[in-house]
């Protein structure tokens, strides 16, 4: 009688899913950006029939909520491509009231592109439309810094589409508006090798008050 053979089993190495080469915050972010110059592009080839120009400016002197509202202060200026878009510039500085020595501070700029539904005049009445903004901060040191401590620094980038209202008075404007943005940060610690990076949902709003320097 023969020996039996002895018997192998095979086996097949278990498959690991590659991680994404776009991940999720990333591909939002292309998107919103590809989608924005879209709109801007349609905004340029458009006939230009009525165009005006009001300067703005908005100023938060009081209300400061940690490191969510802080006090600041902007200029702007909206050109009017016909009576139904416009696009506007804004650039801000903004200063979170805190116990350190040397508070989070720096500068921000916001581009918005605006559709009117139904303007009466030029630039009135309701308006929404896709925006993006980016900013820097310089970082504070906390209430006692510690001896040759650096400040630290924060990039912002933000997208969002906002809805508002514009009145004109004369040559006098009032403007509200809020709307959802997604955020994101990357905060570098000069005292740290490392870098952080955060995305996340955010609120966009302001009331603003100009003069249309041309109807």
């Amino acid at each position: 009688m023969l020996p039996a053979m002895p018997t192998t089993q095979l086996y097949l190495p278990r498959r690991h899913h590659r991680p994404l080469l776009f991940p999720l915050s990333l591909r939002l972010q292309l998107a919103t950006s590809a989608a924005l110059m879209a709109v801007l592009l349609l905004a340029f080839t458009q006939p230009v029939s009525a165009q005006t120009i009001t300067v703005k400016a908005s100023a938060n002197p009081l209300l400061s909520i940690e490191d969510r509202i802080p006090l600041s202060a902007s200029l702007g200026m909206e050109l009017g491509l016909t009576p139904h878009s416009a696009l506007q510039l804004t650039g801000s500085y903004r200063h979170f009231r805190a116990q350190d020595q040397e508070p989070d501070n720096g500068p921000k700029v916001y581009l918005d592109y605006r559709y009117y539904f139904t303007p009466a005049q030029p630039q009135t009445g309701f308006f929404a439309g896709p925006f993006v903004g980016v900013g820097r901060l310089k970082l504070g040191l906390g209430d006692v810094p510690p001896s040759g401590a650096v400040r630290g620094k924060r990039t912002e980038q933000e997208a969002g589409v906002l809805l508002g209202y514009q009145q004109l008075f004369s040559r006098l404007t009032l403007d509200a508006f809020a709307g959802p943005a997604y955020r994101w940060e990357t905060t570098r610690n000069a005292n740290y090798p490392f870098s952080q990076k955060s995305a996340f949902l955010w609120l966009r709003a302001s009331f603003t008050v100009g003069i249309r320097l041309k109807k």
